[in-house]
């Protein structure tokens, strides 16, 4: 039931609620109303000051650090790798774009990656990092610049030939494209200083097991040009983010707290997980649907545009996307045209010009898939409407936290569906709010993802015995199997061992075990 002392605000995000509450129709199939109170900031001051050039963009923009951003900071500059896991909307961009400006100012031939999973994030990125440092001279401006699937062959040989102070990029192109092309990258592997991988909690599973390679490759090449980066990881709602970039990264679990690595656990990423950063109170709503859930969050979403809230529902599926959008958008009214879908699939100008209007307000609702789950900045959002329940807690709070990220007073609402987890969740709301986020689980000695990357790091620079993969027994047994079945191969003196195929990546998919 209700908890009856959790009464909205005054507000019209509070009052959506109440009238929701208060609806003779609706009312009855509301099983939990729960409010999670807000919060004010906790600032702090890092341990040494910034140059004056930071120094004054923080001050001009009215910024100051919050403790969980100091903290990390400090890590970051002295040489530490962190994992930052912290709420969203916490500030985590400033985390990483702090230290890589201090560092282009100290060492102008210094380079930075940013990886990001989704390229609406990356889009969203490099206008963050352009933006950041517009005002500084030309001269000292370091450069930034996307690198994907979207940028055209043109722009990919300009980038290759005058790398910038940060490359934006993703997984992919880093296997395939960044990888394997090493030699045409020197300039930027040997001054790689920072490695910054933005919503780590998708990194997990099959995924993160190939990734987990993929960074020992990376590591690899860049000790081949004399670098040796630190590692930014930033993630939000999951249950051991320790764990989970110490596996990625291949490193022994780093203290939690924010503590200093312990001595000869240099390499172990420091977990900051107490965030200072203000929220609002947020609503939690789950509802039990007497019609079908598509239709009750129709109806939900009429009411929050009647009311001008920013709304964002997620569905499930692409054809539950488009069937949602097409009937609310048959029953807006005049909100018809200020309501649009948002999915994979989709051409890149179409997700830039959702993107863009839903920022600058003039679309009100957006209908998504999970293409929008992570942190993107898509504006002030007032309410999230899941239609069915996510899967799991983490990417319940993860789709919720697209809302309130002005720290205004939002709304998450829950709308069942026939699935048993649905049922139960709706049925058991207190269950839901005992649970931590799960936990992300990789394997990065899965020896068959093991062997497939051995290949690609033979073909990118030949195996050693010195190599960290021949020191452990996964990695000899890989060994033999690709020596067995001709895809590796010994030089004369046997020492090395070198690829029989020469882009054996392209045969790699990152996101299949198959």
């Amino acid at each position: 039931m209700p908890d009856a002392s959790a009464r909205p605000g005054q507000g019209p995000v509070g009052e959506y609620v109440a009238a929701l509450l208060d609806s003779s129709r609706l009312g009855p199939q509301v099983t939990c109303h729960r409010v999670e109170p807000g919060a004010g900031a906790v600032y702090a001051d890092n341990r040494n000051p910034w140059p004056t050039a930071l120094s004054d963009l923080l001050a001009r923009r009215g910024i100051r650090l919050y403790s969980h951003q100091a903290l990390a900071t400090d890590h970051i500059r002295a040489g530490h790798s962190v994992v930052v896991a912290t709420p969203t909307a916490s500030g985590k961009s400033l985390i990483y774009a702090l230290p890589v400006l201090e560092r282009h100012l100290l060492d102008p031939e210094a380079r930075a990656l940013c990886l990001f999973p989704l390229k609406a994030l990356a889009q969203d990125q490099l206008a963050a990092l352009t933006g950041l440092c517009a005002s500084w001279p030309e001269e000292s401006r370091p450069s930034v610049a996307l690198y994907d699937g979207d940028t055209s062959d043109h722009f990919r040989r300009k980038i290759r030939a005058d790398p910038p102070t940060v490359l934006i990029s993703n997984p992919e192109m880093l296997h395939l494209a960044l990888l394997p092309h090493h030699e045409q990258w020197a300039a930027f592997f040997a001054g790689l200083a920072h490695v910054v991988v933005d919503e780590a909690h998708t990194y997990r599973g099959v995924f993160g097991s190939h990734m987990a390679q993929v960074f020992r490759r990376l590591n690899r090449i860049a000790g081949r040009y004399g670098a040796r980066p630190t590692y930014i990881f930033c993630t939000a709602t999951v249950g051991n983010p320790g764990e989970l970039a110490a596996g990625l990264m291949g490193a022994p679990a780093g203290p939690a707290g924010g503590t200093a690595p312990a001595p000869g656990r240099a390499d172990a990423p420091v977990v900051i997980s107490r965030s200072g950063a203000p929220r609002g109170p947020r609503h939690f709503v789950f509802l039990n649907p007497a019609q079908s859930p598509a239709t009750a969050a129709i109806d939900l979403l009429k009411a929050a545009l009647a009311r001008e809230l920013r709304t964002i529902v997620y569905c499930r599926s692409r054809r539950m996307t488009e069937l949602v959008s097409l009937w609310a958008g048959s029953q807006a009214g005049a909100y018809r045209e200020r309501i649009s879908s948002y999915r994979a699939g989709f051409l890149p100008e179409e997700r830039r010009a959702i993107e863009g209007r839903m920022a600058s307000g003039e679309l009100l609702a957006v209908v998504s898939t999970s293409a929008l789950e992570l942190g993107i900045d898509i504006g002030g959002l007032d309410v999230c409407i899941l239609v069915g329940y996510p899967g799991t807690v983490m990417q319940t709070l993860q789709r919720g936290g697209r809302v309130g990220r002005a720290q205004q007073e939002s709304a998450v609402i829950l709308v069942a569906g026939e699935d048993a987890l649905d049922q139960y969740f709706v049925r058991n709301p207190d269950d839901f709010f005992r649970r931590p986020p799960e936990r992300a689980v990789v394997n990065p000695d899965n020896e068959v993802i093991v062997a497939r990357h051995l290949e690609c790091a033979a073909a990118e620079l030949p195996l050693t015995a010195a190599d960290p993969w021949l020191s452990q027994p996964g990695g000899l047994r890989a060994l033999a199997d690709l020596r067995d079945r001709g895809l590796l191969l010994q030089s004369a003196d046997g020492s090395r061992w070198l690829a029989a195929r020469k882009r054996p990546q392209r045969h790699v998919d990152l996101r299949g075990a198959g």
